[in-house]
């Protein structure tokens, strides 16, 4: 052997061997590698096309919201929209291509453009299809967080389709479309499902005695809770809310204005200092998930209002008074809201106690929402009450959402229009008092074509005959000063009486009056109407009595006018059938033309009801009344209910005769009705005398006896009694300013008597809508003591039957969204529109 050889040839081999290794080392490296960057590009790849999808996705959602946005509009605007025939003048349109990135295909989708973008609206579809009104019911857990749960809505649903296509740039892949539905549920809450609704207006709460809030409450604005008893009574007293609450701003255990005369009372800690009433500290409650009344402060002694407790870093001492009296109380507020207070609110009250924190929104009136010139003005909600406007053109560049306001009004909807024009007389005993024409008119549009324009009204209704006796009558304010004396009250001409010998007509201003200072002991007698304290007016009265409507439509519904009750056409015709719908309008105007004819009022007279009958009977199938009116209301003493048991809990919610319309369940007698009015004002029974078989009513000419109504210096003359009512209000606030206190809810319904031990019943649904114009006086205590509040949201409207003509506030909410493939959504878009897919 060759060792030599041997080793040399080992060497080569060793090293040949290791040159192979290395290369399959490289190869299989190579190969790795070539893996790697293979799946590396096919994962950036995949992820392209998820990116792609999501961004398709994204784009469809945003479609179809655009979508959503636009039924919105439509149903705020109109109460029944035009379709939406994706072939029509109405159809929905695509969002502008700003919405989108470059690679979204924003043109329209069509057969020649098979990536274009679609947007389609269906046809409205009842819920139920019955046409009942559907329940939002608050034991569904989908329904926590939805401000109309528990109440009975009228629903309808639209569904809408989208889909959008991503087309990747430069031809790097296959366009994506994604395709997408949701329906849209359309709902409009009756105003009267609400216990309260205030709207355009905060709402204020400061009582002294306890105050109990059963049913839905909702505030487009802020919500300022305070319970007052050991301020005002020395006893402790609460405020409780005993059902949800939703609110579209804030909530604030504050007052509302920073102005020591505009918290409450306008309290003095001493005879010369005003330094405001101070914030109560009693309980103000709300429900929860349970059942269960959990108080706004907390158990650390926090009030966990929406600053969650920093609203006390505003006040000058432990009494609650703004340290800060120049800066506006809810710009101070706002800056101490807390981002904690949702999550604390959603645990504690489980979605009964909803803020602008939670989203809520606001509800209107339908066309209440839409602007009406080119600044962007949105109606006042006050033309809801307002006469026709008689000067709208088709010219008008804003005519369609004017034209909508125009058929939501009372004026407009109203079966019985009333027209009521005042020619003003002057002051003094040798002139005379205002006089009046009146005329009734048939529901809108009722007038023939070629009918004379003297015989149509300003709603276009045929004028009907003359009026029956005692169904309206005219009752001008004719008042003497019998000696000059003391003025209690407060007002424009406080502490001091006119001199004038006579003043005739609640159109003459006092400004015009001769004013003195005066020594005690004057009286000024009412011979006429009545005087106003708040108002610190003379009024006339235009008082519709209810007894004689009664008479009116038994005779309509006889169809006879044996008795001469009945209200009859131009021919002498019984008037009624087929045209009655429960809604009766009454405006107050100038026969001169302009402004309101100074204090002019309706009265409602004779509204007692025994239990088990009717206050009117049901005509063409209408059972209910709603009175509306531009002008002040008085409701003269029980109204709609029988004034048996006014003090106790029950007459706050349930009907005379114990029947509260559930389903299943007799029939209420008790009749729904609604009373609509720039301000009510509540009388006790005996107000202008004793009251007869049917109720109160005023006298032609008063008698000289001493009483709030015939002499002024007794401004706080004790109420007769208490009081029962059995109606929803519509009606307006003089908001709290830098000199007054609004009055807060509890005292929404205006009162002018000292009511002592007496109590006020109301059963109904308490709505602010507005702000008054006619009676615009402020709230005050000089001339009234509250009566015992027995105040609850009426059973029978709880229970979904409500009064004729009962505006509808819309919301909205998304429902079953849901993705679809390209084989489903055109199935979808066929079963929408066959005739179109």
């Amino acid at each position: 052997m060759n060792p030599s050889l041997s080793f040399s040839s080992s060497r080569r081999g060793q090293r040949g061997s290791a040159f192979v290794t290395v290369m399959m080392f490289t190869c299989v490296l190579f190969i790795l590698v070539g893996s790697i960057i293979k799946w590396s590009v096919t994962e950036r790849r995949l992820n392209m096309r998820t990116a792609y999808w999501l961004e398709a996705r994204n784009a469809a959602e945003a479609v179809a919201e655009y979508g959503f946005a636009q039924i919105v509009t439509q149903f705020n605007s109109y109460a029944t929209p035009p379709t939406f025939d994706p072939g029509g003048s109405n159809a929905l349109v695509r969002p502008p291509t700003t919405f989108f990135s470059s690679h979204v295909n924003t043109a329209a989708y069509s057969t020649s453009n098979p990536n274009g973008m679609e947007l389609i609206g269906g046809t409205l579809s009842t819920i139920p299809s019955s046409g009942g009104l559907f329940f939002v019911d608050p034991s569904n857990p989908d329904n926590q967080m939805d401000t109309l749960r528990g109440q009975r809505v009228y629903r309808r649903d639209i569904q809408v389709l989208a889909r959008a296509t991503v087309v990747p740039p430069n031809g790097s892949g296959t366009p994506i479309t994604a395709y997408v539905t949701e329906k849209v549920s359309i709902r409009g809450a009756p105003l009267f499902a609400h216990a309260i609704f205030y709207s355009d207006n905060d709402l204020e709460a400061s009582p002294g005695p306890v105050l109990d809030i059963y049913g839905p409450v909702h505030v487009n604005g802020n919500m300022f809770p305070l319970a007052q008893g050991t301020v005002e009574t020395g006893t402790a007293n609460a405020v409780n809310f005993r059902g949800p609450v939703s609110i579209t701003g804030d909530l604030y255990h504050a007052w509302a204005s920073e102005k020591v005369v505009s918290q409450g009372r306008g309290y003095s800690s001493s005879a010369a200092t005003m330094d405001g009433e101070p914030v109560g500290y009693d309980p103000v409650s709300f429900v929860n998930g349970s059942g269960t009344q959990v108080n706004l402060k907390g158990g650390d002694g926090v009030w966990k209002d929406s600053t969650m407790g920093a609203v006390n870093s505003l006040w000058i001492n432990s009494q609650g008074r703004y340290s800060n009296t120049t800066t506006p109380a809810i710009d101070q507020l706002k800056t101490k809201v807390s981002s904690t207070f949702r999550q604390y609110a959603a645990q504690t009250w489980g979605g009964n106690l909803q803020t602008a924190a939670m989203g809520v929104q606001a509800y209107h009136p339908i066309s209440f929402t839409q602007p009406i010139d080119a600044a962007g003005t949105v109606p006042d909600p006050h033309s809801i009450i307002d006469p026709p406007d008689t000067t709208l053109t088709s010219s008008d560049p804003y005519f369609a959402p004017k034209s909508e306001v125009e058929t939501q009004k009372f004026a407009t909807q109203a079966g019985l229009y009333i027209q009521v024009a005042v020619t003003p007389g002057t002051a003094g005993a040798a002139n005379p008092a205002d006089t009046h024409a009146i005329n009734l008119y048939g529901p809108a549009g009722s007038a023939p074509s070629g009918t004379a324009a003297a015989d149509i009204g300003p709603n276009g209704g045929i004028k009907l005959g003359a009026v029956p006796a005692g169904l309206v009558t005219f009752i001008p304010h004719k008042s003497t000063v019998v000696t000059v004396g003391s003025k209690i009250v407060g007002g424009v001409n406080n502490n001091k009486f006119p001199v004038t010998t006579t003043v005739n007509g609640g159109t003459v201003s006092t400004a015009t009056v001769t004013y003195a200072a005066a020594s005690p002991g004057a009286s000024k007698v009412v011979n006429q109407g009545m005087y106003d304290q708040r108002q610190d007016a003379g009024i006339n009265l235009v008082q519709v009595d209810m007894a004689a409507l009664r008479s009116a439509l038994n005779n309509t519904v006889a169809n006879t006018n044996a008795d001469g009750k009945a209200i009859v056409d131009s021919s002498g015709g019984i008037w009624g059938s087929g045209t009655w719908n429960g809604g009766v309008y009454v405006e107050v105007k100038s026969a001169a033309g302009g402004a309101f004819p100074g204090q002019t009022s309706v009265a409602l007279a004779n509204g007692q009801v025994d239990s088990g009958n009717n206050l009117i009977p049901t005509v063409n199938s209408v059972s209910g009344l709603t009175v509306a009116t531009n002008a002040p209301v008085y409701i003269l003493g029980h109204f709609n209910a029988d004034g048996a048991n006014p003090t106790v809990a029950g007459s706050a919610t349930t009907p005379d005769d114990g029947k509260t319309n559930v389903a299943g369940a007799a029939v209420s007698a008790q009749i729904p009705v609604a009373i609509a009015a720039d301000a009510i004002t509540i009388l006790s029974p005996n107000y202008f005398g004793v009251a007869g078989a049917n109720g109160s009513a005023a006298a032609a000419t008063n008698a000289t006896t001493v009483s709030a109504y015939t002499n002024l210096a007794n401004v706080r003359n004790s109420a007769s009694g208490s009081v029962e009512v059995a109606a929803a209000f519509i009606t307006g606030i003089v908001a709290t300013n830098g000199s007054s206190f609004s009055g807060g809810v509890h005292n929404l319904p205006r009162f002018l008597e000292h009511w002592g031990a007496n109590s006020a019943a109301i059963r109904g649904s308490l709505v602010s809508l507005y702000k008054s114009k006619v009676a615009t006086g402020p709230w005050a205590q000089a001339y009234y003591s509250a009566p015992k509040r027995v105040w609850g949201f009426d059973k029978t409207f709880e229970n979904g039957t409500f009064p004729p003509l009962t505006p509808r506030v819309m919301s909205y909410r998304r429902v079953d969204f849901t993705d679809l493939n390209a084989t489903t959504f055109q199935a979808a878009r066929h079963t929408l529109w066959p005739s179109r897919f």
